[in-house]
C-alpha cells in the first residue's frame, strides 16, 4: 500500500463509522418514538373501557418520555456533551428505565411461575371481588366467577365465600352481585356465604378467614380465586393474614394485560418495601 493513500483511507474509515453511528442513532430514535407512541395509545384506548387507575396510566407515564427523548435526541446529546449536570440527569433517567425493566421482568416471572391451579375439594373457596357495573360483575370479576364455577362444579362439597364490599360508586355490594351470578349458573345458594365489608385484598382475607374459622375450624383447607396476575401477591397477603391458601388463577381481560402486569409490578414492589408480603 502506498503511504500517500493512508490519509484518504483513514478519512474513508472515519466517514464510514460516522455514517454507521448516524444510522444506529436514527434506528434507536425511531424505536423509542414508536414504543412511546404505542404505550401512550394503550393508555388512551384502555381509558375508554376501564376506570382510571395506576395500571391504566403507567404505559403513558413510561411512554411519553420515550417519545420526547426520541424526538429531541440530537439536542439531548449536545446538552450532555456541554453540561455534566445534564449528563448525570440523562444517566439517571436511563438507569431508572433499566432498573424498572429488570424489576418488571422479575415480577412477571414470579407471577407466571405461581399460576398453577390447586387440587380440588377444598373446604372453602374465597372469590376476591373486582368491581361491578350496576348490578352486574365487571368483565374481570366475571372471569373470576367463571373460574370459581369450574372449581365448584368439580368440588361439590366446597363452600364458597364471595368477598367484596360496596364501593362509593356502587349501588350494591360486590358480594351480592357475585352470589347472584353464581346462583344463576346453578350453584346452591346454601353453599354461598357473603362477605360484604372488605375494601382491599387484606380485608378480603381478614374477614373471610374469620368466616372460615367460625364455620369450618382452624384446619380448613382454603383456596381463593383471583385473576392470574394477582395470584402471587394475593397468596402472600393471605399468608401474612395467617391464612394458608392457594390461588385458583382466572384469565384476565386481554386488552388490559399490559396494564395489569405493570400495576402488579408496582404493587408487589410497594408491598415488599412496606413489609406487607
Amino acid at each position: 500500500m502506498r503511504f500517500d493513500m493512508l490519509p484518504a483511507l483513514c478519512y474513508t474509515q472515519v466517514m464510514e463509522k460516522t455514517k454507521n453511528k448516524k444510522k444506529a442513532s436514527a434506528f434507536w430514535r425511531i424505536l423509542m418514538i414508536l414504543a412511546g407512541v404505542l404505550l401512550v395509545l394503550d393508555t388512551l384506548f384502555v381509558l375508554t373501557r376501564a376506570y382510571v387507575n395506576l395500571g391504566v396510566l403507567m404505559p403513558a407515564i413510561i411512554g411519553a418520555p420515550l417519545v420526547l427523548v426520541g424526538l429531541f435526541m440530537p439536542l439531548i446529546v449536545k446538552l450532555s456533551e456541554k453540561s455534566r449536570l445534564f449528563r448525570a440527569a440523562a444517566f439517571l433517567v436511563s438507569l431508572a428505565y433499566l432498573m424498572f425493566g429488570v424489576l418488571f421482568a422479575v415480577t412477571t416471572g414470579l407471577i407466571l411461575i405461581n399460576s398453577a391451579s390447586p387440587a380440588p375439594n377444598a373446604d372453602a373457596v374465597i372469590v376476591l371481588g373486582s368491581g361491578i357495573r350496576g348490578e352486574h360483575p365487571s368483565l374481570t370479576l366475571k372471569y373470576r366467577l367463571d373460574a370459581a364455577l369450574d372449581y365448584l362444579n368439580g368440588s361439590p362439597d366446597s363452600l364458597v365465600i364471595v368477598s367484596g364490599g360496596q364501593g362509593p360508586d356502587e349501588i350494591v355490594s360486590e358480594a351480592s352481585v357475585m352470589k347472584k351470578y353464581l346462583v344463576s349458573r346453578g350453584i346452591d345458594p346454601d353453599r354461598i356465604i357473603e362477605e360484604d365489608r372488605s375494601e382491599s385484598t387484606q380485608e378480603n382475607f381478614e374477614f373471610s378467614k374469620a368466616i372460615v374459622t367460625e364455620r369450618l375450624g382452624e384446619n380448613a383447607r382454603v383456596v381463593f380465586v383471583t385473576t392470574r396476575f394477582h395470584v402471587f401477591r394475593a397468596e402472600r397477603v393471605a399468608a401474612k393474614m395467617g391464612l394458608d391458601a392457594q390461588g385458583v388463577p382466572a384469565k384476565g381481560v386481554w386488552y388490559i394485560t399490559l396494564n395489569d402486569y405493570l400495576r402488579e409490578c408496582a404493587a408487589i414492589t410497594a408491598y415488599l418495601i412496606r413489609g406487607d408480603i
